[in-house]
């Protein structure tokens, strides 16, 4: 599989990672902008049978470039969730950071599937953090996950007692 980083067709900035071995089979995503296209979004807008399937909001959002549609990113990360949001006329950029739910609320977080089990977390879509562009969200969510092997790196070391050599 090739991963090779161009200019973006929409934003264009060299953030755009091609991955894929071929233009029929590549994934593009942007990280500058956020947007998206994979082999299934081909075409035009209006012969796509994935694009009839999006949301009116990503159908509003979508774009078209160099023979494919474009369609802003959804990130699901261990610590949060980046997704994109109307705020009034204009898309902008939430995160939803992950949340431990409390003890006596997790009965309304029910596992499907699974009896009396309970999720223990959830992303925050209550309380978002809101920015205006894709790269702004992503430069947080990088300086939280940098911060976060800090944090773990630190806890991990053992302190072993010293020697000497009386």
């Amino acid at each position: 599989m090739n991963n090779i980083i161009s200019n973006c067709p929409l934003c264009e900035e060299h953030s755009l990672h091609l991955m894929g071995d071929d233009d029929d089979n590549q994934l593009m995503q942007c990280i500058w902008c956020g947007y998206v296209s994979s082999p299934k979004f081909i075409g035009k807008k209006e012969d796509n049978e994935e694009y009839k399937k999006l949301t009116d909001d990503m159908k509003n959002w979508s774009k078209e470039a160099l023979g494919r549609i474009w369609i802003p990113s959804i990130f699901t990360l261990p610590d949060g969730m980046i997704y994109p949001d109307n705020d009034g006329e204009v898309m902008k950029w939430k995160l939803a950071e992950m949340k431990s739910i409390p003890i006596k609320e997790q009965k309304n977080y029910p596992i499907e599937g699974r009896e009396d089990e309970f999720y223990e977390k959830k992303y925050d879509t209550d309380n978002p953090i809101v920015y205006d562009n894709f790269y702004e969200v992503m430069s947080v969510v990088n300086e939280k996950a940098k911060d976060k092997v800090k944090q773990e790196n630190n806890t991990l070391k053992i302190k072993l007692p010293s020697l000497s050599m009386d």
